[in-house]
């Protein structure tokens, strides 16, 4: 499989269901990489993994694609640990990486079962640009008669602030949003800070390490 077919594998999945994540199609992929490699070698075979991973974050640069296929590749890679044999190897971590697929696959439906609970009435959400899984969340809420606003802010770039203000004004999530905000964080205020953003397990501190939020200002514009 070279890097032409990898990369229409890879935009076929995206074609065949817009609603899939990059991530699950990127794991999608590189499973069918994996069956298809004619590698002898489980060195070989994790070079030509890594390889295809850098080639698909060339199609699709967002976090959720690098990230997907660096945590995929380290599941399957386990597999090494326990057998010798790469036939058996091979085996066991094509089995694997259908699990892991299967597991991201329903990540986003088991993450609003858990978020939403966090949403109370009368709250304030503020989201930024576009994500499925936060909106698979605010729809949740919305099933479960809560009553809240959301504030949308634009990603310039590629206007996914856009899609998502539509998306959150369609029957399904019908709530309050505005495009221009002006957020006032103040430590004496001493309210709770909830960040949803992935499927995949990325953690980001807030405030950074070493710094203090006083004041944020989210514009037009992002640049």
């Amino acid at each position: 499989m070279d890097d032409k077919e990898l990369i229409e594998y890879f935009k076929s999945q995206m074609k065949e269901d817009p609603d899939m994540a990059s991530a699950v199609a990127a794991i999608r992929t590189l499973l069918e990489y994996l069956r298809r490699d004619k590698g002898e070698t489980l060195q070989g075979l994790r070079a030509n993994l890594t390889s295809a991973i850098e080639t698909l974050c060339g199609v699709d640069s967002s976090v959720a694609v690098s990230s997907g296929g660096e945590l995929f590749l380290r599941f399957i890679s386990l597999t090494s640990l326990e057998y010798s044999d790469y036939s058996k190897c091979k085996k066991i971590m094509i089995e694997r990486g259908e699990i892991f697929l299967r597991r991201t696959s329903l990540s986003r439906n088991k993450i609003a079962d858990l978020c939403h609970t966090f949403i109370k009435d009368g709250a304030r959400i503020l989201t930024h640009a576009y994500s499925r899984v936060v909106l698979r969340v605010l729809e949740a809420a919305v099933a479960a008669k809560k009553r809240f606003s959301v504030y949308i802010t634009e990603s310039q770039p590629d206007l996914s602030g856009q899609v998502s203000f539509h998306l959150v004004m369609s029957p399904a999530v019908l709530l309050k949003s505005k495009l221009r905000i002006r957020i006032h964080c103040k430590r004496s205020q001493n309210r709770p800070l909830i960040c949803q953003q992935s499927a995949l397990p990325l953690t980001v501190p807030i405030p950074a390490p070493g710094r203090k939020i006083t004041e944020f200002e989210v514009g037009h514009s992002t640049g």
